[in-house]
């Protein structure tokens, strides 16, 4: 099985080294539509010269290394402008001005107590305060400023506690409130 492996492995070598025939490419092909020759060229080939007007008597012959180079150096620069034309970004345009929020009397009020005009589970607004005493142990509602919390037996960090929530009463009983 090895052998045949190798057989089939130096028929491929030998089938490459056949279509490459020795780094020389074939004569042109024919266009089988047109019968016309295709013209083949290597890829590194630098390209044919743009015929140059007459710049005098006796023009002095520009070497192919020099040519080559400052060809590259125009594809270069075009390729930049193309590139920085493509990454800038689109002028902004002006945006309309922003109407300023009229307030209402109860949110100046809230906010004048230090307080959050916020959205509540119903989807009204209404003002909420931050407590003094927010995680201070406690074993009853009277203990806080706003609530003892039933499962942690703290006080609430905020009043008013919007939803439903396990508090402690004023005599120490558990019990579900719920606010919306």
């Amino acid at each position: 099985m090895a052998g045949f492996s190798r057989g089939v492995a130096a028929a491929f070598c030998l089938l490459l080294a056949g279509c490459v025939a020795g780094g020389k490419m074939p004569d042109a092909p024919a266009n089988v539509i047109t019968g016309d020759v295709i013209e083949v060229t290597a890829l590194d080939a630098p390209a044919p010269a743009a015929a140059k007007p007459a710049a005098g008597p006796a023009a002095a012959p520009v070497p192919a290394a020099q040519e080559t180079a400052a060809q590259e150096a125009v594809v270069q620069e075009t390729v930049a402008q193309e590139v920085a034309a493509e990454a800038a970004p689109p002028a902004p345009e002006a945006a309309p001005p922003v109407p300023e929020v009229q307030k209402s009397a109860a949110q100046l009020a809230c906010e004048k107590r230090k307080g959050v005009w916020s959205k509540t589970a119903a989807g009204l607004h209404g003002c909420v305060s931050f407590t003094k005493d927010s995680g201070k142990r406690c074993t009853r509602s009277g203990q806080c400023e706003s609530q003892c919390l039933a499962r942690s037996g703290t006080c609430a960090p905020y009043a008013p506690l919007f939803g439903c929530n396990e508090v402690l009463d004023d005599m120490g009983r558990r019990m579900t409130q719920c606010l919306q």
